[in-house]
């Protein structure tokens, strides 16, 4: 394959710029902090620069060719499935490569930013494109959210949990391990296990994510998800699904309530997540709940 420089200009006006009508999505899901979705890439040209972090996974397929990055040489390229590849902010990226299918995650720049003062000696890092690299924290990590919204049923609070854990991951793995901070060991106070589970059992019904619960208990979501696990011994959108359960089945036990009624007021998306949810904790469907218990 010749070897060719990037042959067009970026708007740099725009949030996250693909210039390419090469890469097509095939689905996605936004929150406040995350974007991810599954796209297929043709043969081709791709130009990429944005003011986010990118995290691409390969799924399917090796891919090869050719990249540069920023204004650096044009070097030749290949990423086999399972491999990894990240870009910070501002970094542009020119490739022309074979197709594949891909996992892309965008994270924020405040992300980073809030997890800076907790994770690094001097509170600031700074890290650099890495290409074709393997982890397997963050391929499950990736996996895991891609199931979700596949599903259709990716809560708020689980993709915030994951976006913490995805960038917590990567500056693990590109800082130097002597510039990290040691990882708090202490769970909550019992001041704090009560404002938090009072918080969530009175907005159970609400799009509930890490950072409120870390603000409730005066937190950063870093350091609350710690603790909060060390504390109740599962993360806390596990703890928030379970408490969405066992409320449903209170429902389904003492109101004829419709099943869409309860899904509303247990806070899941609609009635199928609460049907996929309630079988997978509970073994049955709420219908077959209602009716054992009746």
């Amino acid at each position: 394959m010749k070897l060719r420089p990037p042959y067009r200009e970026l708007d740099r006006t725009a949030r996250h710029i693909m210039v390419s009508d090469r890469v097509t999505e095939e689905t996605s899901r936004t929150w406040a902090q995350i974007s991810v979705g599954i796209f297929a890439r043709l043969p081709g040209e791709v130009v990429w620069q944005g003011d986010c972090y990118r995290i691409c996974c390969l799924l399917a397929d090796d891919v090869f060719g050719a990249k540069q990055s920023d204004d650096g040489p044009v070097e030749e390229y290949r990423l086999r499935p399972g491999n990894i590849a990240f870009r910070p902010p501002d970094r542009k990226l020119w490739s022309d490569l074979s197709g594949g299918r891909f996992i892309q995650i965008l994270q924020s720049r405040q992300t980073y930013d809030h997890l800076a003062p907790e994770l690094m000696r001097g509170g600031t890092f700074r890290l650099e494109p890495q290409d074709a690299f393997r982890d397997p924290v963050i391929s499950q990590l990736a996996a895991m959210v891609v199931n979700e919204i596949e599903g259709g049923f990716a809560d708020g609070i689980l993709a915030d949990a994951l976006n913490t854990a995805l960038a917590v991951q990567i500056t693990r793995r590109f800082v130097d391990p002597p510039a990290m901070l040691s990882e708090p060991s202490n769970g909550l106070s019992r001041d704090r296990i009560k404002r938090v589970r009072d918080y969530i059992e009175t907005h159970l019904d609400d799009r509930l994510t890490v950072t409120d619960l870390g603000r409730v208990a005066c937190l950063s979501p870093y350091h609350f998800s710690r603790s909060f696990r060390q504390s109740f011994g599962v993360p806390p959108h596990r703890y928030v699904m379970q408490r969405r359960i066992d409320r449903a089945k209170v429902l389904l036990r003492r109101t004829d309530r419709p099943l869409a009624g309860i899904a509303q007021e247990t806070g899941f998306t609609d009635q199928s997540h609460l049907t996929a949810e309630f079988r997978r904790q509970v073994g049955v469907t709420p219908g077959r709940f209602r009716t054992a218990t009746a």
